[in-house]
């Protein structure tokens, strides 16, 4: 054996990541390096390098859905001559950002780094989405990618910047600040605040795109000019792009690149970004905090935007006040707990207001019509001053402030607007020298601090005399700004603080950040998820001011929030529920709850998407997830299985059924007993669909329609006892083979535990099912024989595992590598097969239609039909001569 210092270790370890960068592969490594380094330690070298490269993929947190058969292994490591990220990391530091934040940040990168193709691959056109929270931190998120991918050779960042100058102007100013910063000399940057994309440099194309040791940059606006402007510099440079990996980021995904096109005619920018995505070497990340649209496209279109290759979630953390915290939400489909009612920080707009502070129709013009400083309004105003008072106190010096009136998207009433509230402010700075005014301020905040006690958010209470002293120079400072596509003076934020009044519309309603926001009128009716959510501006971190932040809506907008909130959990609910069962993005089929007031997107956008239901009915529910070494754990479950079977073998009406494959089903199982043996059977925590309550409940609910009230039981064993057998209710079953995983090591993750036909393992062996189904036996085919058979009735299937489970098939099948399962005592593992759900509860949901895809290999157990038939033939005849016998 040879020995290496750590440090020659981790030496050796970057150069294999360089190679592999550089697109080596892992055997050519070997045999170029093999030359010069023992063969002991290169295989050392070479194994840190992939533990190393797969821990981002271990983690816990973002989670996310990608296909392992689609991509490479794992490849991304930090280096100690990365230049990027360690710069973009520094000046995160620089911000206030404490370790933990930091820590979130660059692990949440780096996974999404490790789901896109190594720059060194010979051609790729990835396709990623990231959802993650209105102002919340995506881009922060999406510099921190930009860099470590520039670390690991790629060449040219695109940001397409949503559909305004202002939003476009925005992003290019804090790519400039954390991403660029004092490293000017490492970048090209082709755009600036001023100035978007043009083809000023496109004869310099090649020569740009050709140098290694640069990095170029371009923000640019969702707009056709734009576009085929960046298109034409990219296709200029020729042949250069074969060796130049190009990552597109995508921020508001789900605005303007969402193909909307009729007749068959693809929509102009839709075109222009899949024609920029058609380079050699282009890696595409979507990103959004209202991916409804993205969800819908049409999967089965090869070039389009869907998330083929992978999805992301990024958590939010606890001090980020998104819409459940703020409005609270509903509980989930079967789940258990309290309602969640949110912060009582939501005022109310009397709907005898709404004509005074909102425009008619645009049918109706809007002839004489004059805003008002409604009762509402003038509280709203009042708190934006003392909010802003109080923070100076807190503070000890002026900070930006910023209060949003949203009430139409038309351009003259934000002028008309501005008007009443200049004079309004006039009024109140003229008499804040009266008791009267005073004490209006004093009873409001009294009030206010009362309903929101500082104290409940970890925050010192102000006094009223400090923030009374605060209030002139406040109202001295604040200014009204008009910001819309008419305007002349748009709202910035630079070196001097901001106390400003924005009074907006579209441009103040998506992707701009509003710094120091306390304040927020909104009465701007919305027709759809996406736009509502994306007008919540109010949404973000408000560190050291928690407690300040208000919100004046009419009562319909905040019920309107509650659903969405509750949308959107359910949606992040089935994400991770996808992960924890192994679904890729192409079998992903993310269900979005209708609303009845309210559209998921525009109809354009949802033409990709079918009407379905959610709830556990036509679902297969399966354990994947044991503690492998907890014995007293599994010896709980088959003690559970034993109860359950003894007790239902002595219950009336129950009959042991010859069935499928030489087996015996308990038919005519109470349903009563059946949830007692889910009650008793101990779940893994890390299941979120498998919980007992939840799974409890839908039966009953169920029951009250007729339906899951009698339950068949099948064990399902091997043919041979080659393993060894399981005694279950006095009777022995022959053991079944299932390896885990290598990954995680703390637990068992089996993967898959049933198979496809286990769906119709209670129906006779007499029923051919070849002659009974038109087409291979998929799950849908086969649930709805078995409907058609059975009706009502559910399946549980009884999964008795080895303990010596090994792996027999060749390891890393779809991209999982596996070991041995060695647990400490045998698994019981159980499926649930559910019928179509029947009654009036479960709700309407879109979702992507995927049947147009080619069907993806789930790694069950899968036989050709025609055999399956034969070998039922053949357990009948067993069974039958044995019997003779």
């Amino acid at each position: 054996m040879h020995r290496i210092s750590d440090e020659d270790l981790n030496d050796l370890v970057e150069q294999i990541a360089s190679a592999v960068y550089g697109n080596s592969t892992i055997a050519a490594i070997r045999r170029q390096l093999g030359r010069f380094v023992p063969a002991d330690i290169l295989e050392a070298a070479i194994t840190e390098y992939q533990s190393r490269a797969g821990r981002p993929r271990d983690l816990h947190e973002p989670r996310s859905l990608t296909d392992p058969a689609a991509q490479l292994e794992p490849w991304y490591i930090p280096r100690s001559d990365d230049v990027f990220w360690p710069s973009v990391r520094r000046r995160l530091e620089g911000t206030g950002l404490d370790d933990e934040p930091i820590r979130r940040i660059n692990d949440a990168s780096s996974k999404i780094v490790s789901f896109i193709p190594p720059p060194g691959t010979e051609r790729f056109s990835s396709r990623g989405l990231v959802l993650g929270h209105v102002q919340s931190g995506k881009t922060t998120n999406f510099m921190s990618v930009a860099a470590k991918l520039c670390d690991a050779r790629y060449r040219f960042v695109v940001v397409l910047s949503g559909i305004t100058d202002n939003l476009r102007s925005q992003t290019q100013q804090r790519l400039e600040q954390i991403l660029v910063g004092d490293d000017r000399g490492r970048w090209h940057l082709l755009t600036d605040r001023e100035t978007d994309f043009d083809d000023r440099q496109s004869r310099n194309a090649a020569n740009l795109l050709s140098n290694p040791d640069q990095r170029l940059l371009a923000v640019v606006k969702k707009n056709p000019y734009r576009l085929r402007k960046l298109a034409r510099f990219l296709e200029a440079a020729g042949s250069i792009l074969q060796d130049c990996p190009i990552l597109v980021i995508d921020d508001e995904a789900d605005q303007a690149s969402i193909d909307v096109g009729n007749r068959g005619r693809q929509s102009t920018i839709n075109s222009l970004i899949r024609r920029i995505l058609s380079k050699p070497k282009v890696a595409y990340v979507a990103y959004t905090a209202t991916p409804f649209a993205n969800l819908l496209i049409d999967p089965s279109v090869p070039d389009d935007l869907y998330p083929a290759d992978f999805i992301v979630d990024l958590p939010r953390s606890d001090d980020y006040f998104g819409a459940e915290r703020i409005f609270g939400r509903d509980l989930l489909t079967y789940e258990t707990g309290q309602v969640n009612r949110g912060l009582d920080v939501v005022r109310t707009v009397p709907d005898d207001e709404i004509a005074q502070v909102r425009p008619p129709g645009a049918r109706a013009g809007f002839g004489d019509w004059r805003p008002t400083v409604t009762d509402s309004l003038g509280d709203a105003i009042r708190w934006f001053i003392l909010a802003t008072a109080a923070r100076r106190c807190r503070d000890g010096a002026p900070a930006d402030s910023t209060m949003l009136i949203h009430t139409s998207m038309r351009a003259p009433a934000h002028q008309r607007t501005a008007e009443v509230v200049q004079a309004y402010l006039g009024t109140l700075r003229s008499g804040w020298s009266t008791p009267a005014v005073r004490e209006r301020f004093r009873h409001q905040w009294e009030q206010e601090t009362t309903r929101v006690p500082a104290t409940d958010l970890g925050l010192s209470p102000v006094p009223w005399p400090q923030v009374c002293d605060q209030i002139p120079g406040v109202m001295a400072d604040v200014g009204v700004v008009v910001d819309n596509y008419q305007s002349d003076v748009r709202l910035s934020y630079g070196e001097e603080p901001v106390t400003a009044i924005a009074i907006g519309g579209n441009t103040l309603s998506r992707g701009l950040t509003l710094v120091g926001l306390v304040c927020s009128y909104f009465v701007r009716a919305a027709s759809a998820y996406d736009t509502l959510l994306q007008m919540g501006r109010w949404f973000g971190y408000r560190r050291g001011y928690e407690d300040l932040p208000r919100i004046w809506m009419t009562g319909d907008l905040a019920a309107w929030f509650v659903d969405l909130a509750t949308v959107e959990a359910e949606i992040r609910q089935q994400i991770r529920r996808y992960e924890t069962e192994h679904k890729t993005p192409r079998q992903l089929a993310v269900m979005i709850r209708k609303h009845p007031a309210m559209a998921v997107t525009s109809a354009a956008k949802m033409r990709g998407g079918v009407t379905v239901r959610y709830s556990y009915g036509s679902q297969v529910m399966q354990t994947i997830k044991f503690h492998h070494r907890d014995q007293d754990w599994l010896r709980h479950n088959i003690n559970a299985a034993d109860r359950l079977l003894t007790a239902a073998r002595s219950l009336p009406g129950v009959r042991e059924t010859p069935v499928r494959a030489g087996r015996t089903a308990l038919t005519g199982v109470p349903a009563a007993r059946v949830m007692a043996f889910l009650r008793d059977y101990r779940f893994h925590e890390r299941s979120p669909s498998l919980r007992s309550e939840a799974l409890c409940e839908y039966i009953a609910k169920q029951n009250d329609y007729d339906a899951l009230r009698t339950w068949n039981v099948v064990v399902i064993e091997q043919a041979s006892d080659r393993l060894g057998t399981m005694e279950l209710a006095g009777r022995k079953y022959h053991r079944i083979n299932r390896s885990r995983l290598t990954v995680p090591a703390d637990y068992a993750d089996i993967k898959a535990l049933v198979s496809t036909m286990d769906r119709v393992a209670d129906l006779p062996a007499s029923i051919r099912i070849s002659d009974m189904i038109d087409g291979d036996p998929t799950d849908r085919r086969l649930r709805e024989l078995r409907d058609g058979q059975l009706g009502g009735t559910g399946l549980l299937c009884l999964y008795p595992v080895s303990r010596n489970s090994t792996v027999e098939r060749s390891s890393g099948t779809r991209g999982y590598p596996r070991t041995d399962l060695a647990a400490v005592e045998d698994i019981l593992g159980i499926g649930l097969f559910f019928p179509e759900a029947r009654g009036p509860e479960d709700r309407d949901y879109v979702a992507v239609d995927l049947s147009g895809l080619a069907p993806v290999d789930e790694e069950l157990e899968t036989v050709d039909i025609d055999e399956i038939d034969a070998a039922d033939e053949r357990a009948g005849e067993a069974v039958t001569d044995g019997a003779a016998s």
